[in-house]
């Protein structure tokens, strides 16, 4: 009898069978055809046992019930599982970003089955037992194996044995590397995990090549089966190579899978644009698609077009002497723009603040979001919390994060040079940030005023500081990686991480000077009276004087992302994104934008400020502080219009849009009518020459457009949007546009 593998799930096969309708148990992906899906499901199942399983004995004997799995991850109405599904539902209470935790015993494992799946490959095909039975000569050096990489995005290269190949043709020069065995004088082609092999000669009659998935029984099979590949020929006379995969069936539901390769031969015409030569060494190549290149008749048909239309030659003469945007601004919406609200923030702070020429813009909005209950409640005139203070805490403790995703990446089996690692590297530190990561530093490092820890240079120019402390930090990484790979202990590893960071509080105290252990704040109230707060300690400062009137934890965040793959109502997290090692995740509820414009209205009808991230440079005049889809006319001037030509959806995908600015609303205008928000009044830190003494104005249509992120007190929440933090969150990658900080 199945049991589910969710720890404290009720479900069993006998007890399943007793239900209505019938619970299904779906197997695990496979550890060596989809070995990044198989980490994640055992992450986010987090159930110990298993992980001190062989990983095909998971595959084999372990079932996860279909309770778990949400509605978008079957096929239809069948009890299929989607190629693509992940559980993400009724899961024990786990760190969302459990796929960071290291699986040393796992990871060993799939490594081997790799390796060894891709030695039989080679070996079932002809290749003798010397060349592959280690994986190093007498040097020390893994043997080379001759392969070339048959892709039109890949130059010819020596592969090492072991070398991932996921999904790629690949052939080797039998000749050369193994002229006295039964492959010699042939070049062959081989496709990693498929167990396939063709001539090179039989290549230059192939169309198109797609490789499908090995069915679990015949993956590890050294004797491949007759339909292991079936060719079909079109009306051109090309082949295809066409692979079936069938999953193992069982007559209590298990899920079954089948995956084909169609080729229609009418009514459809398709030309192929690929063709393959040797080199001298027998080598043969994928020729990319043919790029169309612009020629001289082009550019003079288009200049001609320039200069035949006399708004062109207007708008060229205005542009190449002023702003092109200022040039676009409308003149219409600067006369209808005016700083009145129907709703504003009472006390709003004083003074407006200004980051200057850094990315602290998250811990500034933050801090004038809890300056304002602050200054009323102690009968301030002005007042400032020290921004100083949270982003010295923010550096040193960002880079402690960091070396930590360095050791957590490496034990997964992340290469230096993959995606993830490379976007890790690609910034190791930055100024900006998001609503939790302010969270962590507050709850563990508390709060001082801006007069006990003033601005620094490297404060308020933090260019030259980033630059020497992402270099160590880049240089440590290397350092981590090199230890691990030698097979340095957790301790080792962990003591050699102290001395990086005994170096990184060095120079960030350098720069910006350290804070001190306690201060003693002395103030004249607004009625001119003296006043003095301590000796005391940052955090007890927050706790006694801060916490009561502005409680971070009581706040929550929502975001808004549209895009199709990410559903309204579920959590979500970015993997390695935080800045605090043991502190609250980095959490989104992603609700609609409706809802996010309904609850800053309601929050600011009732005096209190709201934090928000958004795409600040779109559509805004910056002079003159206002947000407004109609403030540039950018058709009347260039012909086309730009920034708003995709939908939202649709900008996040490709790469237009992203949370760049975090601010604070102050203020809002309802119509009278409908009571729904038509502008904000926005508190920003860029000092006081925009907009109206540093005050932008922003339309209710631009909100919706780029607005990303608002964090509003959990009071005015509905519990069912309150109870979508309760879900697992599911884990979007680190180069998500969701996990960009704002700046």
């Amino acid at each position: 009898m199945w049991d589910c593998a969710v720890i404290g799930c009720p479900n069993s096969r006998f007890n399943a069978q007793k239900t209505r309708p019938r619970i299904s148990f779906h197997v695990f992906p496979h550890p060596v055809r989809e070995s990044n899906r198989f980490r994640r499901w055992l992450a986010l199942i987090n159930n110990p046992r298993l992980f001190r399983l062989d990983p095909l004995n998971v595959f084999k004997s372990v079932r996860v019930c279909r309770r778990h799995f949400g509605p978008d991850c079957f096929n239809g109405v069948c009890r299929n599982l989607l190629p693509t599904a992940i559980p993400t539902l009724n899961l024990p209470e786990v760190r969302p970003v459990a796929l960071v935790q290291p699986m040393d015993a796992m990871g060993d494992e799939l490594e081997r089955l790799l390796r060894d799946e891709r030695r039989q490959q080679l070996k079932r095909h002809g290749a003798v037992e010397p060349p592959f039975g280690g994986e190093e000569d007498e040097s020390g050096k893994r043997q080379k194996i001759g392969i070339t990489l048959l892709s039109a995005d890949c130059e010819d290269v020596e592969c090492n044995l072991g070398d991932r190949f996921i999904d790629r043709i690949i052939s080797f020069d039998a000749e050369q590397e193994y002229g006295d065995g039964p492959l010699a004088g042939e070049s062959y082609g081989l496709s990693s995990f498929s167990g396939m092999v063709v001539k090179a000669s039989e290549l230059e009659t192939l169309n198109q090549v797609e490789i499908l998935n090995e069915p679990p029984e015949t993956l590890l099979n050294d004797s491949p089966s007759a339909r292991d590949h079936v060719r079909m020929s079109n009306e051109k006379g090309c082949e295809q190579l066409v692979r079936e995969s069938t999953s193992e069936t069982s007559n209590e539901g298990q899920e079954t899978e089948q995956h084909s390769l169609l080729t229609e031969t009418s009514g459809t015409k398709t030309e192929s644009k690929t063709s393959l030569t040797d080199d001298a060494n027998k080598r043969t190549t994928v020729l990319a698609y043919p790029k169309a290149p612009l020629n001289e008749e082009f550019f003079q048909k288009c200049r001609n077009d320039f200069y035949d239309c006399p708004k062109n030659v207007l708008a060229q003469n205005v542009c190449t002497r002023i702003d092109p945007f200022d040039a676009c601004l409308s003149r219409k919406s600067l006369e209808n723009t005016q700083h009145v609200f129907t709703y504003k923030i009472e006390n709003e702070g004083k003074p407006l603040t200004n980051q200057k020429s850094s990315g602290r813009c998250w811990l500034f909005a933050a801090l004038n979001c809890i300056r304002i209950p602050f200054i009323k409640q102690y009968n301030l005139d002005e007042f400032e919390f020290s921004q100083a203070y949270l982003f010295y805490w923010d550096k040193i403790e960002r880079a402690n994060y960091f070396l930590n995703n360095v050791v957590d990446t490496a034990k997964r089996g992340e290469p230096v040079d993959g995606r993830l690692v490379s976007f890790l590297l690609s910034d190791p530190t930055c100024d900006g940030g998001q609503w939790d990561m302010l969270v962590n530093l507050i709850n563990k490092h508390g709060l001082m005023p801006k007069k006990c820890f003033p601005e620094s240079y490297s404060c308020e120019a933090s260019t030259r500081m980033n630059s020497v402390v992402k270099s160590k930090l880049r240089e440590y990484a290397k350092d981590l990686r090199k230890l691990i790979d030698n097979g340095a202990t957790d301790d080792e590893v962990k003591e050699r991480m102290k001395k990086q960071m005994n170096e990184v509080y060095n120079i960030v105290g350098i720069c910006l000077g350290i804070p001190p252990e306690k201060f003693t704040w002395e103030y004249y109230d607004k009625s001119k009276k003296y006043l003095n707060i301590g000796p005391i300690r940052p955090i007890d400062f927050y706790e006694k004087y801060v916490k009561p009137y502005f409680n971070v934890d009581d706040k929550v965040c929502l975001v808004t992302d549209p895009r199709s793959s990410n559903l309204y109502g579920r959590s979500y997290t970015v993997d390695c994104l935080g800045n605090v090692v043991g502190g609250r995740p980095v959490l989104y509820n992603n609700q609609p934008v409706e809802l996010l414009l309904d609850l800053v209205t309601k929050a600011l009808k009732f005096g209190e400020p709201v934090w928000f991230g958004c795409e600040v440079n779109k559509r805004f005049a910056g002079k003159q502080g206002i947000e407004d889809l109609d403030i540039h006319d950018f058709k009347l001037v260039f012909g086309v219009d730009i920034q708003t030509t995709m939908e939202k959806a649709d900008r996040l995908l490709y790469g237009e849009s992203m949370m760049t600015h975090a601010m604070v609303f102050t203020g809002v205008s309802v119509d009278p009518n409908s009571q729904k928000p038509t502008k904000f009044r926005v508190e920003n830190s860029w000092g006081e020459d925009r907009g109206e003494k540093g005050y932008l104005i922003m339309t209710a249509e631009w909100f919706k457009e780029f607005v990303f992120e608002v964090v509003v007190d959990r009071s005015i929440v509905s519990q069912d949007v309150l109870d979508v933090f309760d879900l697992p969150p599911i884990v979007l990658p680190a180069w998500d546009p969701m996990g960009t900080l704002a700046k």
